[in-house]
């Protein structure tokens, strides 16, 4: 809610103008079919949840310190989730209302009563769908096992399991630890060789990981457990009163995740012996999107790795990877995460789909350029929404392989 332009807001509130007095035509003519009672009844019901959504969101406009210098994240949710419930099936209603109202002159009557009919079942589908996704969704955790083919894999490190979790946004959760225990469960049952964290711990403040830090203790790898930092991760997204406030807030973060047993990676390289070899993984700061900061510096990163060693890469925003990484690096393996596959997603016939796509062409999954790989978890927590619509938690899995294989 920060910087957004008042030509921005007037279009958007026309928009919501305009989608509830077309909402509320097409219920208008549903209900003609009902007796006079109930259609009092179902008017009085839609009518003031449709003023208290539209109330909410005007209020929430009005007063953007609400939630833009707010510490608490519970109205900001509450007001998304209002919002969502009630725009999203309503979108859609209305736009099935126009379709049905323009065809009255080329169609019977009964026709435009189905559409609406059906339209209306499935903006009820919409409302029981986005319900789900924020009080279950979120918590549905899912493990995706990937196995990767890397044809310059020692062969000392072939079977090697990489346990990728990314976006845990501990303030999204406030103070409930449901989602971390089962995550720690599923962890220590895949028993990881290496465990990799790829940014976005906390939405803003290092004081969302307080009450955390026994749980975070308990994730582990056999040859150690490493972090680097997200765009979330450096308090980019709120007015500090000043440097040094923001400053010790990303000390913070940085101490929490020390303490904690990561070893955090910033723009720097760790050798990790496996056996009798060793792993060249390099992790960099954020690659921020303008306005925010670049801080992600790759020459900087691979100033002490060997040419010809094995190097696996943590960048929070898969972006890079296509800015910079296969442009100037042999680096085999990027791992990402940023994207949390809009925490929305569609799957057809084993295909799967984000619109989030359209923002970020590499938003979820395994990607390849020439012998580099990327793979982008689609994310743990939740940021803004606080559901996950088809879209679930990912702990993902990755197996190392030396021999060839396809994607």
């Amino acid at each position: 809610m920060r910087g957004i332009p008042a030509s921005f807001l007037i279009y958007f509130f026309v928009f919501v103008f305009v989608v509830e007095l077309i909402s509320y035509l097409g219920v208008r003519k549903l209900i003609n079919l009902f007796q006079i009672n109930i259609r009092r009844y179902i008017t009085i019901i839609y009518l003031l949840f449709s003023l208290f959504a539209t109330g909410l969101l005007f209020y929430s406009f009005s007063n953007t310190d609400l939630i833009r210098q707010s510490r608490n994240y519970s109205f900001f949710f509450i007001v998304i989730s209002v919002t969502i419930l009630n725009l999203f099936p309503k979108s859609f209603f209305a736009l099935m209302t126009i379709i049905a109202f323009l065809s009255r002159s080329i169609a019977r009557h009964s026709f435009q009563l189905i559409v609406l009919a059906g339209s209306i079942l499935i903006s009820i589908g919409l409302i029981f769908d986005i319900s789900y996704a924020i009080l279950e969704g979120r918590f549905d955790i899912h493990v995706v096992k990937q196995n990767l083919h890397l044809p310059d894999l020692p062969k000392q490190l072939d079977g090697l399991k990489i346990v990728q979790i990314s976006d845990i946004h501990l303030g999204s959760y406030g103070k409930n630890p449901r989602a971390i225990k089962e995550a720690i469960k599923i962890i220590k049952d895949l028993h990881p060789d290496l465990l990799l964290f790829t940014g976005d711990f906390v939405n803003n403040f290092g004081e969302e990981i307080e009450g955390f830090e026994s749980y975070l203790k308990q994730l582990s790898g056999s040859y150690g457990k490493f972090a680097i930092q997200g765009n979330h991760d450096y308090g980019d997204y709120f007015n500090w009163p000043d440097t040094l406030s923001k400053r010790q807030n990303l000390n913070l973060i940085k101490t929490d995740l020390i303490n904690a047993g990561f070893t955090l990676l910033q723009n720097q390289s760790v050798k990790v012996s496996v056996k009798d070899t060793s792993i060249s993984l390099i992790g960099v700061e954020n690659w921020g999107h303008p306005p925010f900061p670049q801080y992600a510096n790759l020459e900087v990163a691979l100033k002490d790795v060997p040419e010809n060693s094995f190097k696996i890469l943590m960048s929070h925003d898969p972006a890079f990877w296509m800015a910079k990484v296969i442009k100037q690096s042999n680096i085999s393996l990027t791992l990402s995460g940023h994207t949390h596959g809009g925490q929305f997603g569609i799957k057809i016939a084993g295909i799967e789909f984000s619109p989030i796509y359209f923002y970020e062409k590499n938003w979820g999954g395994l990607y390849q350029s020439g012998n580099q790989l990327l793979y982008v978890n689609r994310g743990f927590g939740t940021v803004g929404f606080p559901g996950r619509i088809d879209m679930s938690p990912e702990i993902t899995l990755l197996t190392l392989f030396r021999t060839s294989g396809p994607l």
